[in-house]
């Protein structure tokens, strides 16, 4: 008996959709470019429960008739491809006759149509691949299509689908994208009944319409901090936003590569981009809209099922356009004002500046609560100084460029990082305080909020309720607004610096569900503490002196929560010996 089966057609367009069909944004994605190549000028888009229960894409485009549905529901269906050299030179957002398919096999689907000129329109509803019904339907104009019940009928994938605010974040971040790139179009998004987004045509050109669109899509903070790069070669163009050298973000949330329109992850585009800032990133990252125009023919969209990613066939002159193009005009706007700024927001509350040190000391902590999470390899951590400044008076001596504590003790001379043992402390005191179940809050008195994309707020809104427990009170004002409520006592956040906050949530942690708890509490911690401590504050000789007390008793005083040393210490030889002279002090 033959090992070798041909498989039945039912398992084969099951796999075939898994190749697609990853999550319901893969749908959405699909979808929306079947609207854009049938010319539409406006998308309406349903989601219902994250995706799962309802994706419903509606446009105005040219439709189809009785014939043509058919045949789009079919394996390989593609109104786009005639001969195989056609996928070296589309113009158009995709080939893949899978998707349609794909979708099909995997949920209960309607498609309903109706061409410009005919009597009426028609429909088609079937489950798992099967049509289960044609009939007519209304002469409305263009084509909607209604998937439901997404992979009901492959349970083991749908166990693989992240939380519903997970889910919701990744199906706007697509319908963001496409609106970004397709400024002809307007685009409405409705979430469970209600309006998510709603982004229509505006006279006035494309650069009127990206502006409009990039101010509501990132959040006039985001987009008051960028500016606007051209640039053209032989046959290429890139174009669109990106951040001013002082507008830069801690994460990468913010940042849309396009090319011809298609939304992509390249990491060749990425690098170009950071190449153009040189030195002024300094550890941080840039928002962007980046739009790269080419001819077809000069790159290959179809390495990626979901056509994510992009091959080149002349690297090195992308990379020096796209590199040259956002150094050129960084530097132009350094020297003149910038040609076109957002409107100014409303004002935000700024707190007063106060001593970044809190007074008040926790017991040591106990080894268990942090293990060794933030452990680096041996060769990054200096030298322990004498074991005995901790049992030893230290006499304070005074400030260091308002950063660096100078000490004497017995044995020569102490110099502390007042930033890496502040935060070292208030690591350890907020760890002791989460692990006793007894973290002090303090509600603000005007809450700090930050303006965030609607795909960022549904990423953020999942750690909501496990934030809490950690002495955080978030809450929403409107689709897009943050609000830090209440924080624990021991932190003291800017908005800068809780904006930030936010951004590390998704980047660091992904899923609050699928962390461990010990982890979620060491991280949050380190981005508290690292957050909450301006540098460059001044110390009082006391609380300098408190501030060592406080070190004195904590597990690891040697080093802050990221591995780097928090003090060093020079002996008396030491310093003898740099003078030339024989003996000690």
């Amino acid at each position: 008996m033959p090992e070798i089966k041909v498989l039945p057609e039912d398992v084969v367009s099951k796999i075939a959709a898994g190749e697609v069909i990853e999550r319901p944004a893969s749908v959405l994605k699909e979808l929306i470019e079947n609207s854009l190549d049938s010319g539409a000028s406006r998308i309406e888009i349903e989601i219902k429960k994250a995706g799962r229960g309802l994706i419903r894409v509606h446009d105005d485009g040219r439709g189809m008739d009785r014939e043509d549905l058919r045949l789009a529901l079919g394996r390989h269906a593609t109104s786009k491809l005639n001969v195989f050299d056609d996928l070296y030179s589309l113009a158009t957002f995709g080939f893949r006759g899978e998707a349609l398919y794909s979708i099909f096999a995997v949920s209960r689907l309607k498609l309903t149509s109706h061409r410009a000129g005919a009597d009426s329109g028609y429909a088609i509803e079937g489950e798992g691949g099967r049509v289960i019904a044609e009939l007519p339907a209304a002469p409305v104009k263009g084509t909607t299509i209604e998937a439901a019940d997404l992979f009901f009928n492959t349970p083991a994938r749908a166990k693989f689908m992240k939380s519903d605010a997970s889910e919701r974040a990744n199906l706007i971040k697509t319908v963001e994208e496409a609106a970004l790139a397709n400024l002809g179009t307007a685009f409405r998004l409705v979430i469970d009944g209600a309006e998510t987004l709603s982004l229509p045509v505006l006279p006035g050109g494309m650069w009127e319409n990206l502006k409009n669109r990039a101010a509501a899509i990132f959040g006039k903070s985001v987009y008051g901090g960028m500016v606007r790069v051209e640039g053209k070669t032989q046959g290429m163009a890139v174009y669109g936003f990106v951040s001013r050298p002082d507008a830069l973000a801690a994460t990468r949330a913010n940042q849309h590569f396009f090319v011809n329109r298609r939304p992509v992850g390249s990491a060749l585009l990425r690098q170009a981009l950071y190449r153009g800032y040189d030195h002024m990133l300094v550890g941080r990252h840039p928002a962007c809209a980046l739009f790269t125009e080419l001819d077809p023919g000069s790159f290959d969209a179809n390495i990626h099922p979901q056509k994510r990613d992009v091959k080149f066939s002349s690297e090195n002159e992308i990379f020096k356009t796209i590199s040259g193009t956002v150094r050129e005009e960084l530097l132009k706007k350094q020297t003149a004002a910038v040609t076109m700024t957002a409107p100014a927001g409303e004002s935000k509350f700024t707190p007063p500046d106060v001593p970044a040190y809190r007074e008040g000391a926790a017991p040591p902590m106990p080894a268990a609560e942090t293990g060794s999470l933030f452990d680096l390899p041996s060769g990054l951590k200096a030298a322990p100084p004498p074991a005995d400044w901790r049992g030893k008076d230290l006499s304070y001596l005074g400030q260091l460029a308002k950063s660096y504590l100078l000490f004497e003790c017995e044995s020569g001379l102490l110099v502390v990082d007042q930033h890496a043992a502040q935060e070292r402390v208030l690591f350890e005191k907020y760890l002791d305080e989460f692990s006793k179940g007894a973290i002090r809050v303090q509600p603000l008195l005007v809450p700090l909020e930050v303006e965030l994309s609607r795909s960022q707020m549904e990423t953020v809104l999942k750690w909501q309720a496990w934030l809490k427990t950690a002495g955080f009170e978030l809450d929403q004002r409107g689709p897009s607004v943050a609000l830090l409520r209440a924080a624990p006592a021991l932190f003291y956040f800017t908005q800068q610096a809780f904006s930030e906050f936010l951004g590390y949530l998704s980047e660091v942690l992904g899923e609050p569900e699928k962390a461990a708890e010990d982890i979620k509490r060491n991280i949050i911690a380190t981005m508290a503490c690292k957050k909450s401590i301006k540098a460059h504050d001044f110390v009082k000789p006391q609380e300098a002196l408190r501030l060592m007390e406080d070190l004195k008793k904590a597990r690891d005083g040697y080093h802050c929560p990221h591995g780097r040393p928090t003090l060093f210490h020079l002996s008396a030889a030491d310093i003898a010996r740099r003078f030339q002279r024989s003996g000690a002090l």
